[in-house]
């Protein structure tokens, strides 16, 4: 078994100032200067700190580290000579920021106590000076690397203020999930632990899926993209939280666009569905049986995804006659990623033009629903697609379908080379011009 290298470790500590310093401390260790060790490491461990709270303020405006650092620099002042304020630093930092949980923080208070006794004249019972042993030192150096020197500034509870203030001034750059994702993990969410996370979430499901002002309006979808990002983070313990404070999670809207952003965050995260209120579900059972994108995306209310493709193509086939915007498509897709469901929503894909009820009709939902999706087409639709045409003159009579045609040809002929069976499809076979 290879041994804990103290030296190895004390590499990945994050400020270089910091990381220098440290070597002080190391040298009186492997010197067995053990009180010198111990002395210089208290001093060092709270210099840590001091630059994990000045760089949230300088990077991030903290308002808690600037608390912080404020009440202790009033002590200072009153009392240069006192070293009182390192104590209320540990313990300011402990109960207001997340940079140390509990066994972090009493470590840290041993560590303050050891260095009390070596680096003052306390005597032991035989008239000498206390000197702590080799074991003790090497484990307060472990202690204060794992727990203090080598991670990052961990965010206080006010991150969210300048979390949401970012993303807003900065939504024309970050226009996809993937530029989010990126964002936020970079800037944020290195610095953080699983408990401010999960606090985040909290405060974005109320701002995405509660509150309606314009405020919200305007930032809900980049909301939502962060919120996916969380969650997605955070997937093993969501469950739990939500479970721990259900009537929080199930205090949603009633109509409107964040109930319509709930539905389409639940596709992706059914698990949660059930974990809310019987009045939540009901909220969101209504839309997913009277809104478009309700009806697109609501498919964990039914047996399963089956059946939710067959509500969807009675509901395309209905008297309503919908209209697909082109994400739609896109967001069904992303349901599952199993063949089968991509091969239900090629059909539905196909069935929403081939039910155009004019030319002018077809024209514009051909372009919505086939080339950008055509490549995802396996035989069987690709067969369901030239039958549904065949049937409506006003696909395959159309001014624009031989030119049209020529994406669907393409996918055939890669698919099937030769073997395509045009007999029964007079139709389509002259629109795709295939040569006798």
């Amino acid at each position: 078994m290879q041994e804990f290298s103290l030296e190895k470790i004390s590499e990945n500590i994050h400020y270089g100032k910091t990381r220098d310093y440290f070597k002080e401390v190391y040298s009186s260790y492997t010197n067995q200067n053990y009180r010198s060790a111990v002395v210089m490491l208290w001093s060092v461990a709270v210099c840590d700190i001091v630059f994990k709270l000045q760089n949230l303020i300088d990077l991030y405006a903290d308002a808690s580290a600037k608390e912080i650092l404020d009440s202790v620099t009033a002590l200072q002042n009153a009392n240069s000579k006192s070293s009182e304020w390192e104590l209320k630093l540990i313990e300011d930092v402990h109960r207001k920021t997340n940079l140390l949980d509990t066994s972090e923080y009493e470590n840290l208070r041993y560590l303050q106590q050891q260095r009390h006794l070596s680096a003052h004249p306390v005597l032991n019972s035989e008239r000498e000076l206390h000197s702590p042993n080799k074991e003790t030192v090497r484990s307060l150096l472990r202690n204060t690397l794992e727990g203090l020197l080598i991670k990052p500034p961990f965010y206080t509870q006010h991150i969210m203020d300048e979390l949401l203030a970012d993303i807003s001034e900065t939504s024309a750059a970050l226009n996809t999930r993937k530029k989010v994702k990126k964002y936020v993990v970079s800037r944020y969410l290195t610095r953080t632990t699983p408990a401010v996370e999960l606090n985040m979430f909290r405060s974005l499901w109320k701002l995405v899926f509660k509150l309606d002002d314009d405020n919200c309006e305007k930032n809900r979808k980049i909301n939502l993209y962060t919120l996916e990002v969380l969650a997605a983070r955070n997937a093993d313990q969501l469950v739990a939280f939500i479970s721990g404070d259900v009537d929080y999670f199930s205090n949603i809207a009633s109509t409107g666009n964040p109930l319509s952003h709930l539905v389409y965050f639940l596709s992706s995260n059914s698990n949660l569905f059930p974990l809310l209120s019987d009045d939540a579900r009901l909220k969101i059972e209504h839309n997913v049986s009277t809104d478009e994108a309700g009806k697109t995306m609501g498919w964990f209310i039914k047996d399963n995804l089956d059946a939710h493709a067959t509500d969807l193509e009675s509901w395309i086939k209905s008297e309503e006659h919908p209209s697909f915007v082109p994400d739609q498509f896109n967001t069904l897709l992303q349901i599952s990623d199993t063949e089968e469901w991509q091969e239900c929503v090629c059909k539905l894909i196909a069935t929403y033009y081939t039910v155009s009820l004019s030319y002018d009709q077809a024209d514009k939902r051909f372009q919505v629903a086939i080339p950008t999706h055509i490549n995802k087409f396996n035989k069987d639709a690709l067969i369901y697609l030239a039958q549904e045409i065949e049937k409506n003159g006003q696909c395959h009579d159309r001014g624009r379908a031989r030119q049209d045609y020529e994406v669907i040809k393409e996918r055939i002929d890669e698919l099937f080379n030769d073997d395509f069976n045009y007999d029964d499809l007079p139709s389509f076979k002259n629109r795709v011009v295939v040569a006798e």
